[in-house]
């Protein structure tokens, strides 16, 4: 994929040719586009990782400068409140004077003289306060309540969502899920909102989401031996009786360094060791068979990184071929099928694949009906379309795809990093294009990083500066 190396190696072959006179032919042509330098991040923005680092740092000066207008205010606010003897009333704009100036006939002038300047103070002093952080301090009390309230609603794709606030504990303590500091200065609320915050909040100190979702199943049901029918199996049995199917799928060195089964003794010793052996779109639909892809309660989780592409397109091709086999039993379509697929194999003169033994408990077969063929061939374009694109927009779970941590820490790197990139970019602009919301083409991983030996800080920085080289590179893309 290097142009400088592909250049060489034609002119190597010239003259090899020019001096042997060997037989030696090539039909690749040099072009002056293969002078260009290709670049994974535009020049332009190679400093992207020194201005997040920048950025925090100036954002950590200005969360500390507001801080200490902040706590100056909040001094005058409880001056003003003792003299007054009544606590001021807080508004979007500063204080209600007129909830703290007394008339005329209740105290003396000096004091509503003094008032007014403290007033006139705070007013100025408010002024250096950036609006945004002057509605923290003045909604605070607001958020605090909100937590206390047994039911806490947000949004998540326009969909309302109701969490219970507080769970109860063995002793009928009620423990909040979410507690708040107890700060009362204003200095204190405002640093702890701006660094620390709440669940789904700026800066996302913990977490996306206000609450974590309720009614799933948090366990992975982990799983890779074998065959695809003997991983069916574990998968299966894991799953037993829950709700939830949440498979992970371990893969064996072979599929990891995207290598087909073979007799030859270094593939051949190491098939379906420490991990299931997949190596096309038929052991795809055995491996996850008996298993609704497309249905909300169930995700797949694969631990693949070179080849990753590859076996996402197993799994999406799988899925797709479910949802054309659910359409065919309910339109009493088998027969009709099954003709089509047997004579596409009369024509090949080779047998049907199957799935190679009994199916196990849990089973009842989702997904083999189409082994050997895919929906395309067997239902009319149109319909085969509307089942694509809504199973696309269904299916949940995640894939690894992690080349730059690969290339750092482990080793199933099969493909150059810039191509492989340049796949990773492919897969996520699909994903955008066909409406792939719940499915991720990328799971960003740092204990890989650990494992080869990093310490926590750097385990940390590898992962981050993988993660924004990634969405450095999309949005060259054009992926915003």
């Amino acid at each position: 994929n290097d142009p400088g190396m592909n250049t060489l190696y034609k002119a190597i072959m010239d003259k090899i040719v020019e001096k042997t006179e060997a037989d030696l032919k090539s039909t690749f042509e040099i072009t002056r586009e293969m002078s260009e330098k290709i670049f994974v991040i535009p020049p332009h923005r190679t400093r992207y990782l020194s201005e997040i680092a920048e950025n925090n740092r100036k954002y950590d000066t200005v969360a500390f400068t507001q801080q200490q207008v902040a706590q100056k205010l909040y001094g005058i606010f409880k001056t003003i409140e003792s003299v007054s003897g009544k606590t001021p009333e807080l508004n979007k704009t500063g204080i209600n004077d007129d909830s703290v100036l007394p008339s005329a006939l209740e105290e003396h002038n000096e004091t509503r003289i003094f008032l007014n300047l403290l007033l006139n103070q705070f007013d100025k002093v408010k002024m250096d306060l950036d609006p945004y952080n002057w509605e923290i301090i003045f909604t605070w009390d607001e958020k605090v309540n909100k937590y206390k309230n047994p039911v806490y609603t947000f949004k998540v794709r326009d969909k309302e969502i109701k969490i219970a606030t507080h769970t109860e504990s063995l002793s009928h303590s009620q423990i909040p899920k979410v507690a708040l500091p107890k700060y009362e200065a204003w200095g204190d609320i405002l640093r702890w909102c701006l660094q620390e915050n709440v669940p789904g909040e700026f800066p996302f100190t913990s977490g996306l989401y206000p609450f974590k979702r309720e009614g799933e199943d948090p366990s992975r049901m982990f799983a890779g031996e074998g065959g695809p029918e003997r991983t069916n199996k574990r998968f299966h049995y894991v799953s037993a009786g829950l709700p939830a199917k949440r498979l992970s799928t371990a893969f064996d060195s072979v599929t990891l360094y995207g290598n087909d089964p073979h007799l030859r003794p270094d593939i051949y010793g190491k098939i379906g060791n420490a991990g299931v052996s997949i190596c096309c779109l038929d052991d795809a639909k055995k491996l996850y068979s008996g298993f609704n892809l497309a249905h909300p309660l169930t995700s797949v989780s694969m631990t693949i990184n070179g080849p990753a592409p590859m076996l996402l397109g197993f799994f999406m091709n799988a899925a797709i071929d479910q949802q054309c086999e659910i359409y065919i039993k309910e339109n009493n379509l088998e027969d009709e099928v099954d003709s089509i697929i047997t004579e596409i194999y009369k024509k090949k003169k080779i047998e049907r694949p199957r799935y190679n033994g009994t199916l196990p408990e849990g089973n009842g077969g989702l997904g083999l009906m189409l082994l050997g063929v895919t929906g395309d061939q067997v239902l009319p374009k149109e319909i085969y379309d509307q089942i694509k694109v809504r199973t696309l927009s269904q299916v949940r779970g995640t894939v690894q795809a992690d080349i730059l941590k690969e290339d750092q820490a482990q080793n199933t790197c099969i493909f150059s990093t810039e191509f492989a990139l340049r796949l990773m970019g492919d897969v996520q602009e699909y994903f955008i294009a066909k409406n792939v919301r719940n499915f991720y083409s990328v799971s960003i991983s740092g204990y890989h990083i650990a494992e080869a030996g990093a310490n926590p800080i750097t385990q940390l920085a590898f992962t981050l500066a993988n993660g924004f080289t990634y969405v450095e590179y999309y949005l060259s893309r054009g992926m915003d």
